[in-house]
């Protein structure tokens, strides 16, 4: 990588915002935008009453306290509520003012980096909603980065990345992440199957918000509060195998869990630490091509655990080609192939999980299929997924063209993964 190129990780967060900034050879470090050197940007925007200059982040916020300007804040939720703001007379979608908020916190990057280029942003987001990833992208172009050089990923993503770019000692066994965000507390753990090729990274997601919301902080003496942290922990972390344990977000500022993260530290490492999904987004811009890294097979709940192929004749061999890869979100997951039965009416699966290192296999008998002459009958084979342990491969006859008519005939199967 050029010396002087750049990547950033941004963590776009409900109330606040962390950038982290790296280079090639260098560990990513948060950055602060601001005079004050605060590396958290609160997610605000503000029209000053007097000129009508729009402020973003802290002096956002010291305006709307003197009462000197149009505040508006929760600007993420807005958009994917779809609700607009009328400030001064003037209405603004919500897109617009997140597109505003992103343009002015990378532009400021932009300066501070004036002698250096951008060449990847890496958006991290709790969840990925469509309308906000569109309004991200276009302050993105806006800003003269290119939307070529974007991408986004949820904060369980940036945990990962960020976990397997520790020291290795650090995850010798299992690492777990505990959230206490504007939502309540969420619990993350993350295992590594290091059996076989690819190694694969998984994670098991929690929300423990019900046992610990977000108005605790204000409702609860400290007592109360660290009295229900550690029924929380025990109950997560019981017996399991657990190597480093990090705290983040909001609801762990200040001393309160400090005595209960100490007892935790007995045999593991424990961290505290708000930046964790800004340096895990840059992180993964600045190794998810390294070669090191290729080896590394990271799922997310939400993704297929197994490669499914089906057995072909192709390029003059018989070989299993992938219609599904490990790794491709469950509900997005679909693909269709079409060839021609050669002297067999069967499908052939090979199903190859990623975590358990297994594979299986999976034929698909087309009882009652035409017959005709050998190599005259095309069929179209389909694999979808009822959720991520489930697929349903589909089969229809598609006839031989004027030849043969299509029979109208499809065959289905649910296969376990």
């Amino acid at each position: 990588m050029d010396p002087r190129a750049i990547i950033i990780g941004y963590d776009l967060g409900v109330e606040m915002t962390q950038i982290a900034v790296g280079r090639a050879a260098e560990e990513p470090e948060s950055i602060s935008i601001t005079s004050s050197g605060n590396t958290v940007i609160p997610t605000v925007l503000c029209v000053r009453s007097d000129s009508k200059d729009w402020l973003f982040g802290e002096e956002a916020m010291r305006f709307n306290n003197r009462g000197a300007g149009y505040y508006v804040d929760d600007l993420v939720n807005k958009v994917i509520r779809g609700e607009s703001e009328v400030i001064y007379e003037i209405e603004y979608q919500a897109a617009e003012l997140l597109t505003r908020f992103v343009r002015k916190t990378l532009s400021t990057v932009r300066q501070k980096y004036v002698n250096d280029t951008i060449v990847k942003v890496v958006v991290t987001m709790r969840t990925l909603h469509p309308q906000v990833v569109e309004a991200v992208l276009r302050a993105i172009e806006e800003t003269g980065i290119g939307r070529d050089k974007a991408e986004f990923q949820t904060y369980v993503m940036s945990f990962m990345y960020y976990s397997v770019c520790q020291r290795k000692e650090y995850r010798v066994n299992d690492v777990s992440l505990f959230d206490y965000n504007e939502n309540g507390l969420f619990y993350y753990q993350m295992s590594t199957s290091r059996k076989g090729s690819p190694t694969a990274v998984t994670t098991f997601t929690a929300d423990l918000s019900d046992l610990m919301d977000a108005a605790m902080l204000d409702n609860m003496q400290e007592s109360r509060l660290q009295y229900s942290f550690r029924l929380v922990r025990d109950k997560v972390i019981q017996r399991q195998i657990i190597s480093t344990i990090y705290v983040t977000g909001k609801g762990f500022e200040g001393t309160w869990p400090d005595e209960i993260l100490r007892s935790m530290a007995t045999g593991r490492h424990v961290f505290k630490g708000m930046n964790i999904y800004a340096k895990g987004a840059a992180y993964c811009a600045q190794h998810r091509d390294d070669e090191y890294y290729a080896d590394y097979l990271f799922l997310t709940e939400d993704m297929v655990r197994s490669t499914i192929s089906i057995r072909m004749f192709k390029d003059n061999r018989v070989a299993d080609y992938p219609l599904i890869r490990a790794g491709e979100r469950w509900k997005d997951a679909k693909a269709t192939t079409v060839g021609i039965l050669d002297d067999t009416d069967e499908i052939y699966l090979t199903i190859a999980n990623a975590v358990r290192k297994d594979t299986k296999y999976s034929i698909m008998n087309l009882k009652n299929l035409h017959r005709r002459e050998n190599k005259t009958t095309r069929v179209s084979v389909k694999v979808t997924f009822l959720d991520r342990e489930t697929a349903v491969c589909t089969v229809t006859d598609l006839g031989f063209g004027q030849f043969f008519p299509c029979s109208y005939r499809v065959w289905e199967k649910i296969i376990p993964l």
